[in-house]
């Protein structure tokens, strides 16, 4: 995975105690920081699926949800976390071997692996499909 990628994905999970909430994960990452916040992107479903606002963590952390939309229409959160400074915002890049002009992708994040459910982090790669009018 490309260095600046990895320094910019985050783990979500539960704060809750509630053992089902403990098998769910998600993935962030980083988009700017401001003296000692660090505002991350994830999905309104992730936030949801770890027990609602009050249970999100950021890398163990406690998260303040600044924003989310629907998770069946506008899937999307913005999460404020303070004194993460160590994560990197995620600019926009081209990734090395990718500068010719391509619609190859790269999507980091975890996920639970096996019956023991071991967070695992991973990158998927792929070519965006384009439909095209006729």
């Amino acid at each position: 995975m490309n260095g600046q990628l990895e320094k910019s994905i985050v783990l979500i999970t539960s704060a809750s105690d509630q053992s089902f909430k403990a098998d769910v994960i998600g993935t962030g990452f980083a988009f700017y920081q401001e003296e000692n916040y660090t505002y991350l992107l994830t999905c309104a479903h992730v936030v949801e699926d770890v027990g609602g606002e009050e249970n999100v963590l950021v890398n163990n952390i406690s998260a303040e949800v600044v924003a989310i939309g629907d998770t069946q229409g506008f899937d999307l959160a913005v999460l404020r976390v303070k004194e993460l400074l160590s994560v990197l915002p995620l600019g926009l890049m081209m990734l090395p071997g990718e500068l010719e002009i391509s619609l190859k992708i790269s999507i980091p994040g975890y996920f639970l692996w096996g019956k023991n459910k071991v967070r695992r982090r991973k990158t998927i790669k792929g070519i965006m499909m384009v439909e095209v009018g006729e």
